[in-house]
């Protein structure tokens, strides 16, 4: 998986993630992390139900970025958003430019940016994706990458945010 935030190729080793499975025996499971697939692809969206329903996350779907920022806008819980690079009316890099604008509570989500196009991004979308601190997804997406994916970006979501330095 690609990081954009540190400029180089980072691999999350397989074995370092622990199981559903484990990680309800544990009682650390996230249950039922909301996972947003904003992807004019209904292929793509198809996969990443059947990947990610079945490891207890709740997917929902927009099939464009219009669709995508209505649904993060009226957003009450935090979410896993997959939004695609390119597509149709409004595509990833017009949507991250619109949850920079707005911020809070659009900032809130855990993105991550899924295209196969990475290596051809504008050096503006390159800023933006460090500046938002948001992770890419190659495709094409491979089922185990996107359970580890999805499963660090639920914990990103659920860990206590620590307190400022107070000087």
């Amino acid at each position: 998986m690609c990081c954009y935030t540190c400029k180089h190729w980072s691999f999350i080793p397989l074995d370092a993630v622990r199981t559903t499975a484990q990680q309800r025996e544990k009682g650390s499971y996230i249950s039922m992390t909301q996972v947003l697939v904003v992807d004019d692809s209904s292929t793509i969206r198809e996969f990443v139900h059947r990947t990610l329903e079945p490891e207890g996350y709740a997917v929902s779907e927009a099939d464009d970025g219009a669709q995508g920022l209505d649904a993060l806008k009226s957003a009450t819980d935090r979410m896993v958003v997959l939004l695609d690079y390119q597509m149709p009316q409004l595509d990833g890099a017009q949507v991250l430019t619109e949850v920079a604008r707005v911020g809070t509570p659009l900032t809130n989500h855990e993105y991550y940016v899924i295209t196969a196009a990475e290596n051809t991004f504008p050096p503006a979308f390159i800023d933006l994706l460090r500046y938002l601190s948001i992770r890419v997804l190659p495709k094409p997406l491979e089922p185990r990458s996107l359970v580890v994916a999805v499963q660090a970006a639920a914990e990103r979501l659920s860990a206590i945010p620590e307190k400022p330095i107070e000087s």
